[in-house]
């Protein structure tokens, strides 16, 4: 099921969040609402709670389905200029801000950095208010109420994960304030992520997992937290939390779907799926615009804009019989008028018909697609796994590895997609694991991350412009800088 509320804020966090985000109240409050609760009326009912939730999760969905939000998320500007992602569109200049981040010619005026800010606090804003609010609140059901105070812990770290990434170190709200008191000075990367930590340990002993309670899928649950968990302490190379929660993780009923079922939407929340976001064309605006972006922009088949065009470079390190080109790859279908605009290859994973089973939207326009946006995998999961085990157990990292090899091979011989072999060790066998989760995660948002998190990016991406010291993160918006009146202060290089 995939459904979606909204709830209406007063004036005094619109307020607010201007301050902490430069955000209009028009901006984000253009969807007409249902009913008309204010703060001063609200968070009386277990009803008004779960709106509250629902309206912290719609910055999530927003992210990957306006027109200008969805270039700042790690799927595109994120990985944008990698060894794997070439910008694409109409052309070398199309989309100045992208072409910024392709050269590494980046300044803080690049408007995509206002967007990351924007959405992320106003989801930490609401997951705040949830936080505040919803303890004084009585449920009948107090198990649930337990819940959505996870649910609202799981956001806030999401958010605040997505900030420290590509800023570093962000002011922390722990709690909704006051105008007067939003201008705060940046915590440190480290601090960002303690405090990134602590959410996710809360949703992770509060949530139960959606194998033990039948709930609406899209709500994180304590897989999805100790997924997320794994990742934030791989992105701090905190490997031996990456392993306790792994092996935490791998206690749930989780399994490998097959291979061509995992980008289709029969497989969504399937078997290997740890978090989604939800995404409907019921009704207008509730889909995502991510296929209308990368489909290519073949006349009268596609009607795609050809962004995030897959490059040569990672097609070609895949063994030649590997099923995944086939599965997580295409070239274009040339139009009746036999016009070809593509330039290479395209991502299979997020795509309408004839490319999969998806069907293009007929409600809401082109960018209203009902692809889920797949957050956390468990394939994902198997290979961080290994890569935190493989000097201390090298046997069981390249076990994990060949799950997600033997799942690419499907029924096919031994000889395609081969098991590592059991003698590997060592950094030859941290390279495999490199190899594989950059063939398995391709076009998923996570390339940049990897390759500075290992200490990889001067040398890949070095010849693409790419400054170590400077371009791990990317420069503060130069309106939250000046609207802070020094408070906040530049990154370094910027």
């Amino acid at each position: 099921m995939k459904s979606h509320k909204i709830f209406k804020i007063n004036s005094k966090y619109c307020i607010l969040i201007l301050l902490v985000s430069f955000l209009s109240c028009e901006d984000y409050l253009e969807v007409e609402t249902y009913g008309f609760p204010v703060v001063e009326g609200f968070y009386k009912t277990a009803e008004d709670g779960e709106q509250a939730l629902t309206a912290a999760y719609a910055p999530m969905r927003e992210a990957y389905t306006k027109y200008i939000e969805i270039w700042s998320t790690d799927m595109f500007i994120g990985d944008t200029g990698t060894d794997d992602i070439l910008k694409g569109g109409l052309g070398l200049f199309d989309q100045e801000p992208l072409v910024q981040k392709e050269s590494y010619n980046l300044t803080s005026s690049n408007k995509y950095w206002d967007k990351r800010w924007l959405l992320n606090y106003k989801g930490i804003l609401y997951a705040n208010l949830v936080l505040e609010k919803i303890p004084s609140i009585t449920f009948e059901n107090e198990d649930r109420k337990k819940e959505i105070l996870g649910e609202a812990h799981f956001l806030r770290g999401y958010y605040y994960l997505y900030l420290v990434n590509m800023f570093g170190g962000v002011p922390l709200y722990d709690k909704p304030v006051n105008p007067s008191d939003a201008n705060i000075p940046r915590a440190t990367k480290e601090e960002t992520y303690a405090f990134i930590e602590n959410d996710l340990k809360e949703a992770i002993n509060i949530l139960p997992s959606r194998f033990e309670k039948n709930s609406i899928l899209g709500h994180a649950d304590k897989g999805a937290a100790l997924g997320l968990m794994m990742r934030v302490m791989l992105y701090q190379n905190k490997m031996e939390e990456v392993k306790t929660y792994g092996e935490e993780l791998f206690k749930l009923p989780y399994t490998l779907p097959k291979l061509e079922n995992v980008f289709q939407p029969e497989g969504e929340w399937g078997t290997g799926s740890i978090f989604e976001i939800n995404y409907s064309t019921n009704t207008s605006k509730l889909g995502t615009s991510a296929p209308r972006m990368m489909m290519p922009r073949t006349s009268k088949i596609d009607n795609g804009f050809g962004f995030s065009q897959i490059k040569m470079d990672v097609i070609d390190a895949y063994e030649a019989n590997d099923p995944r080109l086939n599965a997580y790859f295409y070239t274009a279908i040339k139009g009746p008028d036999d016009n070809l605009y593509e330039t290479g290859f395209y991502n299979r994973k997020y795509v309408w018909y004839p490319y999969s089973n998806y069907n293009k939207p007929t409600v809401g326009g082109l960018m209203n697609s009902d692809i889920n946006i797949r957050i956390v995998r468990l394939a994902d999961a198997y290979l961080m796994y290994a890569e935190s085990i493989y000097l201390t157990n090298p046997a069981s990292a390249i076990e994990y590895v060949n799950k997600v090899r033997q799942r690419a091979r499907g029924m096919e011989a031994d000889t395609v997609v081969p098991d590592l072999s059991l003698s590997l060790s060592g950094d030859a066998l941290r390279d495999a694991i490199y190899l594989e989760r950059r063939l398995e995660m391709i076009g998923e948002g996570l390339r940049y991350q990897d390759l500075i998190r290992t200490g990889r990016a001067a040398e890949v991406l070095g010849p693409l412009g790419f400054k170590s010291g400077v371009h791990e993160v990317m420069p503060l918006p130069k309106t939250q800088v000046d609207i802070s009146n020094g408070v906040l202060e530049q990154n370094s290089g910027y």
